[in-house]
């Protein structure tokens, strides 16, 4: 999928992210501020530009579903962002740094 955003739009795009790693935002929220911001797009024109629903995508923007990673994925890409795993737990960069440590 192409990205839509521009690269001055990346400073709100990783303000956006720190404020969901800290529980500010959540996942619906940011995706509806870089829709209607970044993108200036209806639902209607967004869904059909990453190919789900308006209805999924309604229900995504207001938490109101348990989207699978595809769709994430889907809903994210023209920004440039893709699902990933980040540490919960500040032991578990602890536990990473001690197994580099030994080899």
């Amino acid at each position: 999928m192409k990205i839509y955003a521009h690269q001055e739009d990346y400073e709100l795009i990783t303000e956006l992210l720190n404020s969901y790693y800290k529980d500010e935002l959540t996942l619906g929220q940011m995706l509806r501020i870089m829709r209607k911001d970044l993108l200036e797009m209806t639902q209607f024109d967004y869904a059909k530009l990453v190919g789900i629903s308006r209805r999924s995508l309604c229900d995504l923007e207001q938490d109101k579903s348990h989207p699978t990673a595809h769709n994430l994925n889907a809903v994210f890409a023209p920004f440039g962002l893709k699902t990933g795993l980040i540490s919960a737990s500040p032991l578990l960069g602890v536990y990473a740094n001690i197994k580099k440590s030994k080899h």
